[in-house]
């Protein structure tokens, strides 16, 4: 039986269509066909209120929903499309577990090519609710490495321009809010800086253009990560 992907998507659009496309390429180039793969979207404002709310819970049970859909429909490997919703993790890792579908951190495989590069000091862009999760800080730690991120008002900053960018806003001025935090982050004395948030990795490679530090992409390892088991499931046609 080939293996599916399931994508948990609409965290926001933007980001589902962009790791759609970037599974896509990558099992292209790597075995030459389109791999099989089924998304469900959950509604964005929805998860958002979730989180802001500070309910886990019902992160939780909006992930839940999402891979009893996913594997409904013949996923064997999954990833959540976003960053934040991973405050839920243990709890989706279960569900997945039970359902009998493979599902891949955002963090682990990040944290890895950080190791990977030889980097000690690493700066996280992302949401403060993703800061204030953790996930992120302790998959570095165990690898022996620091995390570091913006300090307060540039962190407030960089909320506002990816809730923008998460909603279809326009791409400026919220990455000149980026870029102003990759230059805080350097000014630390970082190694590195982490994109942990799918609504900043569509514009990796123009960051990466206006940024002296080298940047790793959570959301391309991530895909890598799924891509990588998908074909050891013999995937595509």
């Amino acid at each position: 039986m080939p293996g599916i992907l399931g994508i948990i998507g609409g965290l926001g659009p933007e980001a589902t269509v962009f790791y759609y496309r970037l599974a896509v390429r990558l099992y292209r180039a790597s075995k030459g066909g389109s791999p099989r793969v089924v998304i469900y979207s959950i509604p964005l404002e929805e998860m958002c209120d979730s989180v802001k709310s500070g309910s886990r819970e019902r992160v939780a049970s909006l992930l839940e929903e999402a891979l009893r859909g996913l594997a409904a429909s013949g996923a064997t490997v999954a990833l959540i499309a976003a960053n934040t919703p991973h405050i839920a993790w243990r709890e989706a890792l279960e569900t997945a577990e039970a359902l009998g579908v493979k599902l891949v951190s955002i963090f682990e495989p990040a944290a890895a090519e950080a190791l990977r590069r030889g980097y000690r000091r690493v700066g996280i862009l992302a949401t403060s609710a993703t800061l204030e999760a953790g996930f992120y800080q302790e998959a570095l730690k165990r690898r022996g490495i620091e995390a570091v991120h913006p300090p307060g008002d540039v962190q407030r900053r960089l909320d506002q321009a990816i809730e923008r960018l998460a909603l279809g806003g326009p791409e400026e001025p919220p990455l000149e809010v980026v870029v102003d935090a990759l230059k805080q982050l350097e000014e630390m004395g970082v190694d590195a800086a982490m994109i942990a948030c799918t609504d900043l990795s569509p514009h990796a490679d123009k960051l990466a253009g206006q940024a002296k530090l080298p940047l790793i992409d959570a959301s391309l390892e991530h895909v890598k990560a799924a891509v990588s088991i998908l074909e050891g499931l013999g995937s595509g046609p």
